[in-house]
């Protein structure tokens, strides 16, 4: 394990942060502008303690703050881009629902309804009680939740319904009993 008595960044720590804050250059690129070897910066944004002790620790956690930040101002912008885009969006469609209704406006209207289907949410839950043990007894509760089970595990398997066997007796089920003679009429 490396000894390191310091327990602070130094200039060169703050830089590579800067530097992948800015997001411009690759690792290996601040790497090798800081005068560091590609794997020390890799070590430092892992966070490993084995070869960096406590500056592999705060180097980290610096990075973890960084990338917040910026999750943060991306989260911000993309909205703000969407609500602009939104209100553009808007006016385009009013002037369109203005004017005569032909092909091409048409074809623009399909065009917009397109990419709103494609921005917005494609699951939308509002107003659902996710109380589903209300009224169940404890016997419904255990086939409630092997009901569930059963749909997650499908969904994750993505097999659909088995085909026959080879071989198989390929029989039909046999058919309930008599049918009351109102249900013919």
């Amino acid at each position: 394990m490396a000894k390191h008595k310091t327990t602070q960044l130094s200039t060169k720590h703050w830089k590579a942060l800067e530097l992948l804050e800015e997001g411009t250059l690759s690792v290996k690129e601040i790497a090798r502008s800081i005068g560091w070897t590609d794997w020390t910066l890799y070590e430092l944004m892992s966070g490993n303690t084995k070869k960096n002790g406590e500056l592999g620790e705060l180097f980290y956690s610096e990075l973890k703050k960084l990338h917040s930040r910026n999750q943060s101002k991306v989260k911000h912008l993309f909205k703000d881009n969407q609500r602009l885009a939104l209100i553009k969006l808007n006016e385009r469609l009013r002037e369109l629902k203005a004017g005569p209704a032909d092909a091409i406006a048409s074809a623009e209207i399909c065009k917009i309804m397109n990419s709103l289907g494609k921005a917005g949410p494609s699951v939308e839950i509002s107003n659902t009680s996710y109380s589903v043990t209300h009224g169940m007894t404890p016997e419904e509760l255990v086939h409630e939740f092997k009901r569930l089970g059963t749909l997650a595990r499908s969904t994750l398997d993505g097999a659909g319904v088995s085909s026959p066997k080879p071989g198989g007796q390929g029989t039909l089920p046999t058919p309930p009993g008599p049918r009351s003679k109102l249900a013919e009429e």
